[in-house]
């Protein structure tokens, strides 16, 4: 598991030039011109976490649509910090929602922080990852410092085991005990996703 991003994704000339061309607030952000932009840093930042989410540490997948760009710091509340190396990192589509706009600072700045004390959840490019939060089984997160807890809630990890639990029970009901043994002899991470499907589509 990556403990935390060692070496940012470092914008060059061309990539500065168009920024400063179309960027003039966070609303920006969904112009089409900045898409080449975004696979580079998608690309960096998948080998430097360990292609796994910020937040909750599931892998990420490799469709475009199941990987985003997550800014620490809410774009929509400090705008200019919206291209800053240090405010990006990928995370799931289900924890960069939940965590959407919510307040991760402790107080107003001007300037974007150089060390993790002014934010109050896990930083990805700050902090090591492990020394905040366990995660057991996969889905089971215990924070070992007040900043784990508060990424914890912020991003709601507690809802990775009760997906888990409500899946399991759906195996259960709709497959014999032969197929539940097939599933649970998979890898972690395979299991959970399948996992999640399965509570999916007993939703349906």
């Amino acid at each position: 598991m990556s403990e935390r991003i060692v070496t940012a994704y470092i914008f060059d000339k061309a990539d500065i030039s168009i920024i400063k061309t179309n960027f003039n607030n966070y609303l920006d952000w969904d112009k089409p011109c900045f898409d080449d932009i975004k696979d580079k840093i998608k690309n960096k930042l998948r080998t430097e976490q360990g292609n796994k989410c910020c937040y909750c540490k599931k892998e990420l997948e490799f469709d475009l649509k199941d990987v985003d760009i997550e800014h620490i710091i809410p774009k929509s509340k400090y705008s200019k910090f919206t291209f800053h190396k240090l405010n990006l990192s990928l995370s799931c589509p289900a924890c960069n929602t939940i965590k959407g706009s919510k307040e991760v600072l402790n107080k107003t700045i001007t300037n974007y922080p150089k060390s993790s004390k002014s934010i109050k959840i896990v930083h990805s490019h700050f902090d090591n990852y492990s020394e905040h939060i366990r995660i057991e089984n996969d889905c089971v997160f215990i924070p070992l410092s007040k900043k784990g807890s508060e990424t914890i809630t912020t991003c709601e990890l507690y809802r990775l085991i009760t997906v888990e639990q409500k899946a399991k029970e759906s195996l259960i009901k709709k497959s014999d005990n032969s197929l539940l043994k097939d599933v649970m002899k998979l890898p972690k991470n395979e299991k959970l996703e399948l996992l999640n499907e399965l509570m999916k589509r007993s939703l349906k």
